[in-house]
């Protein structure tokens, strides 16, 4: 099997590693719903995932945008010892941020659970504010590991966190410690990820504490927090007004739906993880601004096709993954895979912006995205529930896209089409608004398939998807017959 995957292009096979990587963790995954949602009543589960958003929000702010400071810095330098200079002081500002969120969070514990709605225990509140203080820590390191073009280890240390979580999770649940088993389980494999992360940093790059560096970093880095929590509030914080507006027993139903369509995300993160990391130096190649245009493309239509993948598949799963009394999740699972698609389409287009000594254009944008998505929410989410949320959401993240492509394309005018880009988007959106959520039957399925082919077919006439050679030429021949 090895041998063969060698026999690949670098991009196919690094891209197929990493999705090995995630296709193991999120089944995983998967394989907690079941067994989560027996143990877990819905206001247990609710509460869970109201942990889980604080996290989401912290994790931004901890790990500062070391990731994409990491993308920047070391994939723009031009030699390799300058690159790993780069790796070595940015990890160090890693240490030096979760040194200080660890001690903040354990003495913030108390203040921060009486703020959050579902009633959180600060024991609760101290296991997960204990494992994001090592966010920074794993980030830079995995990060570093896609740089270097080593998958096979960023394979053994996500799945191999993952594997440890669920099977340290599910027999506490089984032994009924509930939410705090599942949140002791999380703590535990972050805790062995980040020593074992820390060790292969420092054999490979060392750990440098450059302070006067440390400024250019936080420059590029630091806005990224703003870009963070905006999307905090357009992903995450509308289930924090539902938990409040309708109880976290309610809000479940829309957190489940949540939790299936973002795994659309998880299945663009392979072109992802191979193609983010690379942007930069890309750009420097001869014809890099049209390859760049043309991979860019090509990610948007991977991200609308994830999301019609999982509008198809998602209501299936629920009903056999699930207790009938989470199943009214079902009808929020298409709309929010496509926000998870326009989301990535933000990430993709916005390399321009990104491109930049500074972030501050982007914050800037996220920022007012975030603001209109915070005041509708807080007038649709009342009146209509999971539906406002939907809608605001809508609203803020397409206006944001449209901004976020303008203010990229004034940074570094790089040669996309845009009628095939709005072409392709409302192609998306028509097969997306005709996917069934029936109970699975032949029919289902088959109208599924069909709207998911003649989605493919217009990339294909569009361009935006390339057809091998090989499928050319029979195409040929079966039409000269």
């Amino acid at each position: 099997m090895i041998t063969r995957l060698d026999r690949l292009p670098t991009a196919v096979r690094h891209s197929l590693i990493y999705a090995s990587a995630l296709a193991f963790s999120k089944a995983l995954a998967l394989i907690m719903v079941p067994v989560a949602t027996h143990f877990l009543t819905p206001a247990d589960y609710g509460r869970l995932d109201v942990l889980q958003t604080l996290a989401d929000l912290l994790s931004i702010v901890i790990g500062m945008g070391l990731a994409e400071t990491l993308f920047r810095f070391a994939g723009s330098a031009d030699d390799d010892q300058e690159r790993r200079r780069a790796s070595a002081n940015i990890f160090g500002l890693a240490l030096c941020l979760g040194v200080v969120a660890l001690l903040a969070g354990q003495l913030l514990a108390g203040v921060i659970s009486g703020w959050l709605p579902g009633n959180v225990a600060e024991t609760e509140a101290r296991l997960i504010l204990a494992s994001l203080s090592m966010v920074g820590t794993i980030l830079v390191p995995l990060a570093w590991l896609r740089m270097q073009g080593n998958p096979w280890r960023y394979f053994i240390g996500t799945a191999g966190r993952v594997a440890l979580q669920v099977s340290i999770a599910v027999p506490l649940l089984f032994l009924g410690f509930g939410v705090t088993g599942v949140l002791c389980a999380t703590l535990i494999s972050a805790t062995l990820l980040c020593l074992w992360l820390i060790r292969t940093q420092w054999l490979d790059t060392g750990i440098s504490f450059e302070f006067t560096r440390f400024k250019a970093y936080s420059a590029y880095g630091g806005p990224l927090i703003f870009v963070g929590i905006s999307g905090f509030i357009l992903g995450s914080f509308d289930r924090w007004i539902l938990a409040d507006a309708v109880g976290t027993a309610e809000m479940a139903q829309y957190a489940l739906a949540a939790k299936f369509g973002l795994i659309t995300a998880v299945l663009i993160q392979p072109f992802d993880l191979w193609w983010h990391p690379r942007r930069f130096s890309c750009l420097k190649e001869k014809h890099g601004p049209q390859r760049c245009a043309k991979i860019a493309t090509l990610g948007v239509a991977i991200a609308i096709l994830s999301a019609l993948l999982i509008a198809a598949a998602g209501p299936a799963m629920v009903r056999w993954m699930t207790p009938q009394s989470y199943h009214d999740s079902i009808t929020y699972i298409p709309w929010l895979a496509a926000l998870a698609a326009v989301h990535n389409a933000n990430a993709t287009l916005g390399f321009g912006a990104m491109s930049e000594s500074t972030t501050v254009r982007p914050a800037m944008i996220d920022g007012f995205a975030a603001a209109i998505a915070l005041l509708l929410y807080l007038i649709l989410i009342p009146l209509y529930q999971a539906w406002g949320a939907i809608t605001a959401t809508s609203i803020a993240l397409t206006l944001r896209l449209c901004a976020t492509y303008w203010v990229s394309q004034k940074s570094l005018a790089l040669p996309y089409r845009p009628r095939r880009l709005i072409l392709m988007g409302a192609s998306g959106l028509i097969c997306m608004t005709l996917i069934p959520t029936e109970p699975l039957s032949l029919n289902v399925v088959l109208h599924s398939i069909g709207l998911i082919a003649c989605f493919i077919s217009s990339c294909i006439l569009l361009g935006t998807l390339p057809i091998p050679q090989r499928s050319v030429r029979l195409l040929q021949r079966f039409i000269g017959r």
